[in-house]
Order: C-alpha cells, then sequence, then structure tokens
C-alpha cells in the first residue's frame, strides 16, 4: 500500500481515538479554552503520531532490505494474481479520494473568495476601532479574521454594542484561524467523519468563549439569552465565519448556567499521554513488521559493489562490479573495514583441486543475512559453478567473524547480501589494487520487470503452474519463497527455494519461474544484474 494512504489512514485514526478522549471525558467541562486546546493539540498530533516508526516488534523470519517480487497466489484452479487486483482497488480509491479532495479544496477557494468579494464589493468602514463590512443581504452578524459584517437591520438594533462586543472576543481570540485549519485539514481528511465532529465541536467551544467573555464582561444573563433568541433568525454565509446565531442556543444556554467545574477535572486531559502510546504501538506493530515478500514503504536502496574477490590458483585480489545489493540507512559493515574483508578472503579461500584439473572457472553468487548482532545466518549458494567451488565459498563465509550490523532508524537490522566470489584461471597474476570503497548509487532508473508487463505475468504463471497433485490430497498450503537472480540479459539464473512447504509446491515454483524471462533493471542506462525473492503462495479453496 502506497505510503500516503497508509499515512492518511493512521492520522484518521489517530483523528478518531483523541476525540473519543474528548467526547466522553471532556465535552461537559467548563474549561472551554482548554478544550479547544486540546482539540487543536490534538488535531496536529494526529498529523504527526504517524510519521513515527518504532520498530519494536519484528518476525523472527523478517529479512528486511531485499528486493522482492509481489506475491503471487496459487490456488489448485487456476492462479489468482492479488497484486492486480489490489492495484485496481488501490488506483480506484486513489481516483475517488482525490477527486473528493478536489472538491472540498474548490469550495474552500470558493469560501475564501466568497468572503473577499464581500469585503471589495461593500467596503470598509471603521468604527471605534472595529473594520466593519455593511452588507445589504439577511445574513445575521458573523466575523472573519479581524472584519465584522453586519446587515442593515444590525445597525437600527438596540444591542448592537453587545453584538460587537461578542465578535470582538471572536476577533481577539483568533477563532478565525481555527476554522482556516479546520477547513485545510479537511480538504485532505474529507472522507473522515471524524474531522466534521473537530469542527463542529471546535464551533461550539467558539460560542462558549464569546458568551463566557460577554458575560464577564458584566452583562445580565437573562438579556443576553433573549439577545440570542431575537437573533435566531439569518442565514450563515459560511464554515469560515463565526456567526452570532450559532444553531447551538440550547447547549449555550446549558453552558451559560452550568456550574464551573473543579480544577481536578483538568487532569483528564492526560488521558491523551497513554493513549498516544498506544497509538504508537499499533502502528509500530501493524505497519511496520515487514515479512519477506511483502511490499513496504521502506524500500532500500539498490547499490553497486566495487569491492569482490576475484580467486585464481594464487588467490589474488581483484574488483568486480556486476553483482547489485540492498542495504538500510547504515549498511553492516565488515569489522576493519573493506581490506580486513579482502585480506580474509585471500587468507583462507582455496581453489578447489578438482575445479583446477577440470578447468572449471566463473562466479559463485552466495547469500547470507548479517543479524542484528552481527552474526552471520542462511547461508546459501544461489548460483554455483559446482566442482567444490560452491562448497568452499559457502565454507570461507561460514569462518567469517561477526559483522557490525546495519541500521535502520538508529536500530540494528537484519541485511541480506548476495556476495559474489569469482574463481578464475590465469596464468598471468593480476596486478594487487587497493580496494575501492563501496559505492552507493541510486535506485535503479528501471526496475526489473517481465516482458509484456504485469498482465503478460499473471497470463504466463496462469497457463504454466500447476497446483501439485500430492500437494491438493495432503491438502498441503502456504507460501513458497522462491530466491533467483535477473541478469543484465534478463535471464533467471540460481533458482532455489529459501523457504517452502513440500508435497510438491517447492519443485513447481522452481520449475515454472525457470521458464520466466524478465527485462533487465538499468542504472544510468546500463543493465545491472538484481536478486529478488519471489513468494508464491498456494492455497486450496
Amino acid at each position: 500500500m502506497d505510503a500516503f494512504v497508509i499515512y492518511l489512514i493512521q492520522s484518521a485514526l489517530c483523528l478518531g481515538s483523541l476525540y473519543l478522549i474528548y467526547w466522553f471525558f471532556l465535552k461537559k467541562d467548563t474549561f472551554f479554552t482548554a478544550n479547544r486546546f486540546y482539540l487543536l493539540s490534538s488535531i496536529i498530533l494526529s498529523f504527526i503520531l504517524p510519521m513515527f516508526k518504532v520498530p519494536v516488534f519484528y518476525d523472527n523470519s523478517e529479512v528486511v532490505y531485499v528486493v522482492a517480487l509481489e506475491a503471487i497466489t496459487v490456488t489448485a484452479d487456476k492462479i489468482e494474481s492479488g497484486i492486480a487486483q489490489n492495484l485496481t482497488l488501490y488506483q480506484s480509491v486513489l481516483i475517488v479520494y482525490l477527486t473528493g479532495a478536489c472538491i472540498f479544496l474548490l469550495r474552500f477557494v470558493f469560501q475564501l473568495l466568497q468572503l473577499a468579494f464581500l469585503i471589495r464589493k461593500f467596503g470598509v468602514t471603521q468604527m471605534d476601532g472595529l473594520k466593519i463590512v455593511k452588507i445589504n443581504s439577511k445574513y445575521s452578524p458573523f466575523s472573519y479574521f479581524n472584519f465584522i459584517f453586519l446587515n442593515e437591520q444590525n445597525f437600527k438594533d438596540k444591542n448592537l454594542k453587545n453584538i460587537l462586543d461578542h465578535e470582538k472576543i471572536h476577533i481577539r481570540q483568533k477563532h478565525s484561524l481555527d476554522l482556516i485549519i479546520l477547513e485545510i485539514l479537511t480538504v485532505i481528511q474529507w472522507f473522515n467523519p471524524f474531522i466534521w465532529l473537530y469542527k463542529a465541536s471546535l464551533k461550539g467551544i467558539h460560542e462558549y468563549l464569546a458568551d463566557e467573555g460577554l458575560l464577564a464582561g458584566g452583562m445580565n444573563k437573562l438579556n443576553y439569552q433573549r439577545l440570542l433568541l431575537s437573533h435566531t433568525v439569518g442565514l450563515q454565509i459560511n464554515d469560515l465565519t463565526n456567526n452570532f446565531n450559532q444553531s447551538l442556543i440550547k447547549k449555550r444556554f446549558i453552558m451559560m448556567t452550568k456550574t464551573q467545574s473543579k480544577k481536578f477535572a483538568r487532569l483528564k486531559m492526560l488521558l491523551v499521554i497513554p493513549m498516544t502510546a498506544l497509538l504508537i504501538l499499533c502502528f509500530t506493530f501493524n505497519f511496520t513488521k515487514n515479512l519477506i515478500g511483502q511490499s513496504s514503504t521502506e524500500t532500500t536502496e539498490l547499490i553497486k559493489n566495487e569491492s569482490v574477490v576475484d580467486l585464481p590458483q594464487d588467490v589474488k585480489k581483484d574488483q568486480q562490479p556486476d553483482p547489485v545489493f540492498t542495504v538500510p540507512e547504515v549498511d553492516a559493515e565488515y569489522i576493519g573495514g573493506e581490506e580486513a574483508r579482502l585480506a580474509f578472503f585471500a587468507k583462507n579461500l582455496k581453489y578447489p583441486e578438482l575445479a583446477r584439473k577440470a578447468g572449471v572457472q566463473g562466479r559463485v553468487y552466495v547469500t547470507f543475512v548479517i543479524e542484528k548482532d552481527g552474526s552471520l545466518t542462511d547461508i546459501k549458494v544461489i548460483r554455483g559453478i559446482g566442482s567444490g567451488c560452491d562448497q568452499e565459498a559457502v565454507r570461507v563465509i561460514k569462518l567469517m567473524p561477526n559483522w557490525i550490523p546495519g541500521k535502520q532508524r538508529g536500530k540494528p537490522v537484519r541485511v541480506q547480501f548476495n556476495l559474489p566470489i569469482r574463481f578464475t584461471l590465469d596464468s598471468e597474476p593480476a596486478k594487487e589494487e587497493k580496494p575501492k570503497q563501496i559505492t552507493y548509487v541510486s535506485i535503479v532508473d528501471d526496475m526489473p520487470e517481465y516482458e509484456g508487463g504485469e498482465k503478460a505475468k499473471m497470463q504466463f504463471l496462469n497457463e504454466n503452474i500447476k497446483y501439485p497433485e500430492e500437494a491438493r490430497k495432503n491438502k498441503i498450503q502456504g507460501r513458497v519463497y522462491v530466491n533467483f537472480m535477473v541478469e543484465k540479459d534478463g535471464s533467471i539464473t540460481g533458482v532455489k527455494v529459501i523457504r517452502g512447504i513440500g508435497g510438491g509446491c517447492d519443485e513447481e515454483a522452481i520449475r515454472v519461474v525457470k521458464l520466466m524471462k524478465f527485462k533487465p533493471g538499468q542504472v544510468d542506462g546500463t543493465p545491472v544484474a538484481a536478486a529478488f525473492n519471489l513468494p508464491i503462495n498456494f492455497t486450496l479453496k
């Protein structure tokens, strides 16, 4: 799922969770200023919290920072492309969301222009230091930032001073700024019912504050209530204004006569602390747990490993640039650096006698995982040349001491590496060069893709993969993880099952993957090789 969509969902959940605290515990209190602060802070917090990712929960089988294809589900009858369906649904949802956002953005712009038009059309009159806009419509009195809008009847009202005092409180406390912020957030979260509840609650609090200020200034409570009742008729121009006759008359009367809440009631706002902690934990558990084969918004950068070992009979050092790897923010590192790693290989690797006699040479690709404690696990050959070279490569890698683990957001993480080791029979020793540091390049310009695209890939799999009879009879189902290399020419090599379920499913997955043909990835226009993990789901329906 796209990172922005996840962010929207998380912020929506935050808005709802924090609003429920207000609704159940704070709504009936008379701490209007504190409640206003709580609602505004909750909104800001709701858009900040989803940005925090504290990776505290990880699956033991997790291998992070690995190039992976989307999962393919294989049923007993046919192959279904879960990713194709998800993309279609995602695109549909995105279109609906963007359409709604555009509508509410246009609505917001229209409201701004509407108020600007009234100010320009009717002009501004100064009255007791206030900016008054005299309009000839039947709108009830309202304020917008430093402007107070009155109709002709309002100027004849004997209570004009009280009306102006009421609107001055809105202006002094900058209530219009709250409404502007809410309208902007409505454009982003228009689909979220809680954003509309926030708007209604904040508008109500604005009126409670204005009522409280006016009564504190000495106005008789009964006379003020009569004044409000006498102005219940009138139109509201739009949501960006504070209207004198807000349709909360009954609630406002209740709040005017309600006994002041006790000071210790403010402590209920501290409920936001455990709620915030709970939200962070929920987001961490649900959205940062990243198993092999699952899409992740934390897609890592590809690098070109310019420091690999080239092994002739006398174990020389050379540099080979071909394979690509994935890394976290801080890459795992051999203790002592790259030069120490090369020295270790030069000291320990031996050219197998069988390979030497048979004239076997070539490149062995070994995959392994650097654990969070720096140890090496899951050491496997993903493409070999035989004659003892594969076993020798694995043997030496198993001898390697612990590495300095990679890190993501300051925390150690598991990192998968593909290490190419080239065995060559060469009559002339190569010049020894000082190994270069690993050079990082940007994400590949064009990722490898199946020839013909996603639909063609699914059609190919649908026509070729079969649910094994043994697995069908024994009701075996689950996910098979296949690791392979997409070479520079797009061919598939080194196909291995790194986690299987048996029943013939592993063999079937390998058979079909070997038949596939990809367009290679490119960096700066140059084809590069990439290692992939392909998860294939076998499901009996």
